[in-house]
């Protein structure tokens, strides 16, 4: 997603789910979460994928949920 099109629904957005999304966004930023480095640390000593191949696995997930 581009940064245009992140734009676009942030400004479609209601100001309660707006507000939210702010909310959300400065919570990881200020506090990554303990639970998913975990997560991937374990991942990583199951199947020894490289981090950027994880991060590739991730996005086509999301994919196909959006899609």
């Amino acid at each position: 997603m581009s940064i245009s099109e992140l734009t676009m629904k942030l400004e479609s957005l209601s100001q309660e789910d707006y507000n939210m999304v702010v909310m959300l966004v400065e919570r990881l930023a200020d506090k990554p979460s303990s639970f998913l480095k975990a997560a991937r640390d374990s991942h990583l000593k199951r199947n020894p994928m490289s981090m950027k191949e994880i991060d590739q696995e991730i996005e086509d997930y999301r994919r196909e949920k959006r899609g």
